[in-house]
């Protein structure tokens, strides 16, 4: 009994060390995506529960306590969003004859603004890649890729990063030609 009570205290202690280190990344992670913020804070708090129910199975080797809580995040993220329907698409047709780069007149407004527009995967994705600057094999474990599988899955977020700028291109040039 006393020793269950220590382990329990040492887990508390890692869980409370876990929220004053990990909880902001996390929030500004989900944050973006999640734009309500109480159901932001749900989802941060969602994945320290569940962080704290599996701490056990958590695997260094596999990958940092930053990567194993953001993938998490990302799933307790999708799962919300999903249970509350805000996954519209916006079906754009990409085809080969996009621009390379933004409209010049692109304001950080505009691209917020499209990428709005994006699914809640794609926002994370480019989330993840590029403001967090994660490499993408450590995004192919928090999106959940198969160890087996894992150079082929850099290889398929390569190409869906690929699609999801050019998806954000003919947003931003829709947008423009309405104003």
């Amino acid at each position: 009994m006393f020793k269950r009570r220590i382990h329990d205290n040492r887990k508390a202690e890692d869980l409370s060390s876990m929220i004053s280190r990990y909880g902001p990344a996390l929030m500004t992670f989900v944050g973006r995506i999640v734009t309500i913020q109480e159901d932001a804070e749900d989802v941060v708090q969602e994945t320290f529960v569940s962080a704290y129910k599996h701490l056990e199975d958590y695997n260094p080797e596999k990958a940092s306590m930053k990567t194993w809580l953001h993938r998490i995040a990302y799933h307790e993220a999708l799962y919300l969003l999903r249970r509350r329907k805000q996954m519209a698409q916006i079906p754009l047709d990409v085809g080969e004859d996009i621009p390379d780069e933004l409209p010049d007149a692109t304001t950080a407004e505009q691209l917020d603004e499209a990428i709005q527009k994006l699914t809640p995967e794609e926002q994370m994705l480019l989330q993840l890649y590029y403001f967090d600057q994660c490499p993408l094999k450590e995004i192919a474990y928090i999106t959940g890729a198969a160890e087996n599988s894992l150079e082929r899955e850099v290889s398929r977020l390569s190409s869906q990063l690929h699609r999801i700028r050019q998806r954000l291109r003919m947003i931003l040039m829709h947008m423009n030609d309405e104003q």
